[in-house]
């Protein structure tokens, strides 16, 4: 039976995000929205706190420490990342 509806082949450029997560994220979307690298004002502390509290519940999900969490701007800047981890880790 072939498919009768156009299958999305482009997850690298983006991709379907599930209703809880955009739930979750509709108040800093909308309200909360300031830049979590901008210290002197109240909207970065607060966009920081909530970064942090995300980078640990993440790390519990996955069983890692909160330090080891890393977001990047996209894809080339985490395979980057990736790919010198990987190579200083079997450097000799």
């Amino acid at each position: 039976m072939t498919p009768h509806f156009p299958i999305y082949m482009d997850y690298g450029a983006t991709s379907p995000v599930d209703p809880r997560v955009v739930e979750a994220m509709i108040p800093w979307l909308r309200e909360h929205f300031g830049n979590p690298a901008s210290r002197s004002h109240a909207w970065g502390w607060e966009a920081e706190e909530i970064v942090e509290k995300s980078r640990a519940q993440v790390a519990a999900l996955i069983g890692a420490d909160p330090r080891e969490i890393v977001w990047t701007s996209g894809a080339t800047e985490s395979n980057n990342l990736a790919l010198k981890g990987a190579a200083h880790f079997y450097k000799a």
